[in-house]
This record gives C-alpha cells, structure tokens and sequence, in this order.
C-alpha cells in the first residue's frame, strides 16, 4: 500500500499548534486542541500533478461539553483556520498535504472516534508507529487461545487480500519485544476485534480481558464461532458468524461483509480493496483481488476509476496478466458495468471511449 509521509508527522504538528495558540493566547483554539482525540482519512484527495499529490482529511474529537466552543455560525472558519495552520506546521512533506480538518463532538457510534488516539495527556501509540499493521489496511486485532494460533494465522492471511491487517501475536510480535506491551499497542491501535470463538476461549484471563478492553474502548466485535460453544457476557448477544474450524479460510468474505456493516466505511474498505489490486505483485494476485473487488463492490466512483487507470497503467502484472482480460474480457465488463462508460484497452492504458462521443459535434 502507499505510504505517505505527512500521517505519522501529524501528532507533532497538533503539539506545535497547542504551543504556538498558547504563544498567541488563542485559548478556544487551544481548548480544542488540548482535549482532541483526531483520527485522519488518508488520500481523501488526489491530483496526478507533479507526480501525484495527495490530500488527507483530519477528524477533531473533543468532548460534548467543549462543542459549544465551535460555533456554527462560524465552524468553517476555525476547521479552515486549523487546517491551514496544521499545513504551515509540515511544510517539508512534499506532494502531500492538509485538505480539511473538522471538529466534532465525541461520539462512541462514530468509527472515526472509535479509531481517533489522542495525543495529549498519556500519549496513545500512533497506529504507523507501532510496527505492528499494514499500511492503510483495516486494523483488526484477533483474540484467540494460544493453542489455536496456527488457525488465527490462517485467518489472518486469507484476510489480508481484502485490505485487512490482522494481529495475531504470535505472528506479529518480534523476537526480545515485551510481549504485553506489544499486546496493549495492539488493543490501542485496532479499529476491530475479531473474536476467534473456540470452546476453550473464556477459560484464558488474557482473551476474557482482551474484549474487555474492546468493550470499554467501544471497538466494534465479531464473532466467529468454529466451534459448539455461543459468546458468553456482554458478548453473548451478538449473533455469531459460523465458520468451519477445518476450512477457517472460508469465511474471509462473510468476515468482510461483517465489517462494512459493523464500522460503516464502505468506501474506505472498496479503497483498500482497489489499492491491494492495482498493487499486485503477480499475476495470480491480480486474478485473486480483482476476485475479491468484483464480489464486493458494484459501483465505482469517478475517483476510485482513475486511481484503477493509473495503477493499471504502472503495473505490469496487471496490463501483461491475460488472466483478468480473458473469461470475456472479464476486467473490462466490470469496469464499464461499475461506471456505466465504454473502454478500450490500448497499449498498457485504459481509455474512456465515452468521452470521445460526448465530444462529438453533431451535424
């Protein structure tokens, strides 16, 4: 997946701008960022210019009780102030950069603020800084018993081809870490836990106080029961999904239809999706996640169309990989059945036909 380089510069720009409103004795302006949590939204904007420049999005938590500090006759001149501020204090970062902050009240139903770390007071560990996730993958931490790792590993690599990192520790953490602060980085970075349900799992302290740690987070929680045995606690009125212990890979894409529904980002995941295809680095990879794209997404946006153009076009294993033009001419009648245009493939490029049409001059 890209990386981009502003996301992990981000905490400390906030810490500069908490500084530089004291200096300036802008005290709403510091409230709000002295009691954020903020969550960012990579690559919500994209422009093939120089290279390619992306622009990510900055979601502002504060407390219900500080809202009043935003004022709505006047929120998009202190989300337009923040923003430009937070870009003056990243002028390094070149062809990235701030496209909007917004400030919002706490909300533990919104996956944003279920996902937002805050960086003041006991600073929480920033997800690209932990080692532990994929970049711009799905972050979904997997309890499990020990003795069942070697299956939560499976899960975890049929997961990976739809854009989500999976932490299992035995897999994740590196030889002579601690291995419970790793675990604790994990549950503080995860954006969902994926309880691996076998009868043995609430006999383990560990696992028991993993969802714990979930529930009082307000992490979203799956279920997937492999075994007799139901979810037990505040878990136990969650409808379990129901997998084969044997067969665990199966259930990859009952588990990623549970996701859109439980955090509500489809548009994030059909991104995450589209990135792991058009990075492809080989041909069965770019039959198996245009798989995996074609099942779970009917539609794309104009945006979504021009990052596939683009990554087809610098990607050999997509344009040289016959097993995504053949079947009848699979990969185009899903690209014209998604955006309702007519294409034409030509010498590694994708090219929108529609438009000469419409450029047409009738006589």
């Amino acid at each position: 997946m890209t990386e981009y380089a502003l996301v992990p510069k981000i905490v400390p720009a906030f810490r500069r701008l908490q500084k530089h409103y004291e200096n300036k004795e802008e005290r709403e302006l510091k409230q709000i960022i002295d009691n954020a949590k903020i969550h960012i939204d990579v690559a919500t904007d994209y422009d093939n210019w120089n290279g390619g420049t992306y622009g990510h999005d900055v979601y502002i938590f504060i407390p219900n009780d500080l809202i009043g500090l935003v004022d709505l006759d006047h929120q998009d001149v202190i989300f337009q102030r923040i923003q430009q501020d937070l870009n003056k204090a990243t002028p390094e970062v070149e062809n990235e950069y701030i496209r909007a902050v917004f400030v919002q009240a706490a909300d533990d139903s919104d996956p944003y603020y279920q996902a937002s770390i805050s960086f003041n007071h006991e600073l929480q560990p920033v997800p690209q800084s932990t080692g532990l996730w994929k970049e711009n993958y799905l972050r979904v931490f997997i309890s499990h018993r020990d003795k069942h790792k070697s299956i939560a590993h499976e899960l975890a690599n049929s997961l990976e081809p739809f854009g989500i990192s999976a932490f299992v520790a035995h897999d994740v953490i590196k030889p002579m870490k601690e291995w419970v602060k790793e675990i604790l980085n994990g549950l503080t970075t995860m954006e969902v836990m994926l309880v691996l349900l076998t009868d043995d799992f609430h006999d383990s302290e560990w696992t028991n106080q993993e969802v714990g740690f979930a529930l009082a987070k307000g992490i979203p929680i799956i279920c997937v029961k492999t075994q007799s045995i139901n979810p037990k606690g505040f878990i136990g009125s969650k409808q379990a999904l129901k997998a084969s212990y044997e067969n665990i890979t199966n259930a990859a894409p009952d588990i990623h239809k549970s996701l859109i529904i439980e955090i509500g980002q489809e548009g994030r995941l059909k991104s995450i999706l589209i990135e792991s295809f058009i990075l492809s680095t080989s041909y069965i990879d770019a039959i198996e996640r245009l798989e995996y794209l074609t099942k779970t997404t009917d539609s794309l946006s104009e945006k979504e169309f021009s990052r596939i153009v683009e990554g087809y076009e610098q990607n050999d294993q997509l344009y040289g990989c016959a097993g995504i033009h053949t079947r009848g001419n699979w990969f185009k009648r899903y690209l014209e059945s998604a955006t309702g245009k007519k294409l034409e493939f030509h010498n590694c490029k994708i090219l929108d036909k529609s438009l000469d049409k419409a450029d047409e001059i009738p006589f």
